[in-house]
């Protein structure tokens, strides 16, 4: 089993690595060839295999030899013919009763990494079960391509997921508001999805970071507010209406106000929930991971409605919403869904959602998410990552106190949480790709939140020796 895994390590959804480096033609081919023996041993459904990719370097060819590799097996395949997001290879495994649909994608990573996204028939992220019977088929060598496969038919992903999106949302009552948005794709594979949807409604787009760049301009293509300046900047030189950031593979969402604020994703699913219930009378369980603001549990709460918590990967979300009615899912790191449309990620219908908030409501975001901190109370939040020299720390015995405050209650579902009652909590938590401990904390007042922080930062210095000190 070593030696059948060397240079491949599954995470929660597939597998990730550095291009040229572990991430090679070669080891593409053999988790093809994985994907092959795991369908032929557990006879899925008679449906193809929908592969989709990116535009990141050589993310078409991967997807070519995968195709190449299942089409020798004997399995039928369906190949994007253009890069896609995420959310439409999803939505079109669940349209095409595939048997699986993977995509290549390292989504908000740096550009030197690549990855591959397994998705289940369903149209959302595999189980853990799935990924380790694909892990357990790796073969040793590297299997050989056929001589031609030509025959492998083409999907146009954009044009089953374009017409099943523009449902989703109030048209009539975005084309009267007379909207500026500005769109940023940061480079990725976003390009004319949010913008073109926009543009059917008659909104004003103007785009920026359109043009593919597998190095996407030196910055990561992760929609948060450290790498959104241009958006920002675009959103003031246009006087627009709200700016909006998908990340490089469209499943995660960033968000402009209109003055160039930065509002961070737990305000983004605390708007939508808002939205969702209030304007469109919607019902339904809410679910949110661990490390997610505890103010969408006083929303839910307010709406009577339930309150889902899991432990982080948006997996998880999809494991609830196969088996009850949820109206949203949401994670910290910008990602949310909406089960009625697909059980996974889409930053490009969450971005509408928003349009369509504003346009209903006549009203900037700003000033409609200053109304919900005057009902819930103020938030403040932040995650600071602590690299280690392993990816194995085992997090520690839970402390009584944290410098002067006292732990009140604590939760491990998945990683440390303490609560300091009145004061907020800090999660720690080991990552499950990268030697890091991540650190998250919320609080009520930003000085608390450094409070918080620093004393938590300086409990795991007095544990764990090797990280370095900040």
């Amino acid at each position: 089993m070593e030696a059948q895994t060397v240079g491949i390590r599954f995470g929660t959804e597939g597998w990730r690595g550095v291009i040229s480096d572990d991430f090679t033609f070669a080891n593409v081919r053999r988790v093809g060839q994985a994907v092959a023996r795991y369908l032929q041993q557990s006879e899925k459904g008679a449906g193809p295999v929908v592969i989709g990719y990116d535009t990141r370097f050589l993310s078409d060819r991967y997807a070519q030899e995968l195709a190449g590799i299942l089409y020798k097996n004997g399995i039928a395949v369906a190949l994007s013919d253009q890069p896609s997001i995420t959310p439409a290879l999803s939505l079109a495994t669940a349209r095409l009763q595939a048997k699986l649909g993977i995509m290549v994608t390292a989504s908000h990573n740096p550009p030197e990494y690549n990855g591959i996204k397994i998705k289940a028939s369903y149209g959302g992220p595999v189980d853990q079960q799935v990924i380790a019977g694909i892990e357990e088929c790796l073969p040793d060598k590297v299997p050989s391509l056929p001589a031609a496969y030509s025959q492998i038919p083409a999907a146009n992903l954009k044009a089953i997921y374009l017409p099943t999106v523009q449902n989703q949302v109030d048209g009539q009552a975005i084309s009267k508001a007379g909207l500026t948005v500005v769109v940023d794709t940061m480079h990725g594979a976003g390009v004319g999805y949010l913008d073109m949807l926009l543009e059917e409604y008659g909104v004003k787009v103007v785009r920026v970071r359109h043009e593919v760049n597998p190095g996407f301009g030196s910055t990561n293509p992760e929609p948060i507010g450290t790498n959104l300046g241009p958006l920002r900047a675009a959103v003031g030189r246009h006087k627009a209406a709200l700016g909006l950031a998908t990340d490089g593979d469209g499943d995660r969402l960033g968000v402009v106000d209109h003055t160039g604020e930065y509002i961070n994703a737990h305000q983004v699913f605390l708007l939508l929930l808002t939205h969702l219930v209030e304007n469109r009378g919607q019902s339904g369980s809410v679910v949110r991971t661990f490390s997610t603001s505890s103010v969408i549990d006083q929303a839910a709460q307010s709406y009577g409605l339930a309150l889902r918590e899991t432990p982080i990967g948006f997996r998880h979300i999809t494991t609830v919403c196969r088996r009850e009615p949820v109206l949203l899912g949401g994670e910290e790191s910008g990602g949310y869904g909406f089960p009625q449309h697909l059980l996974d990620r889409d930053g490009v219908l969450a971005g509408l959602m928003l349009v369509e908030y504003i346009s209903q409501m006549g009203r900037p975001l700003r000033s409609l998410l200053n109304n919900l901190i005057d009902r819930y109370g103020p938030s403040f939040y932040q995650r600071i990552d602590l690299p280690l020299a392993s990816r194995f720390m085992p997090i520690p015995e839970a402390p009584k106190q944290l410098g002067e405050r006292m732990v009140t209650r604590i939760e491990t579902l998945d990683g440390l949480k303490l609560h300091l009652g009145a004061n907020g909590w800090i999660l720690f938590r080991v990552s499950g790709t990268e030697p890091v401990l991540r650190v998250y904390a919320e609080a009520k007042s930003e000085a608390v939140l450094r409070g918080i922080l620093e004393d938590g930062i300086q409990w795991v210095h007095t544990l764990v020796h090797r990280l370095p000190e900040r």
